[in-house]
């Protein structure tokens, strides 16, 4: 009984690891989404601004001065696209795309060590215990 107690303790302990790390994997999804989705539509408004060539060939009212015309066109959809596709590449290089799937990389080393002890896992951290393998000399007929 005591070699149950240990697993079924272990399995809870599994269950444990693999569930608290549920809610930083969504919340590391949604941070990455918003910035690809910023990314994508500073992207979009950079490619897409003809308001620069638009205002050069309109007469221009006095009260605008030049360094201001040309800030407020050209350089601010510059600015933010730059803020986030930087913020983007420093996610990528501080790691979040292992922190997306961390889940299914300790699942998959949980695997990779139960195998030696004719175990598996699911997905969620429960115990699987595959039937004992029959030695070969067994199951060779004479």
């Amino acid at each position: 009984m005591d070699q149950a107690d240990d697993l079924k303790a272990f399995e809870r302990r599994m269950i444990e690891i693999v569930s608290s790390l549920q809610p930083s994997i969504w919340r590391w999804r949604v941070i990455l989404f918003i910035l690809v989705v910023v990314t994508l539509l500073t992207f979009y408004a950079l490619i897409t601004d003809d308001s620069f060539n638009a205002s050069s060939s309109v007469n221009q009212s006095s009260d605008n001065s030049f360094l201001s015309t040309i800030y407020s066109h050209l350089f601010c959809k510059k600015i933010y696209f730059s803020i986030s596709i930087s913020f983007l590449i420093f996610a990528f290089l501080f790691g979040i795309h292992r922190k997306m799937f961390s889940s299914s990389i300790i699942i998959a080393r949980f695997r990779y060590i139960l195998a030696d002890y004719n175990m598996s896992c699911d997905s969620d951290g429960r115990l699987i215990i595959k039937p004992r393998p029959t030695p070969p000399y067994l199951t060779a007929s004479s």
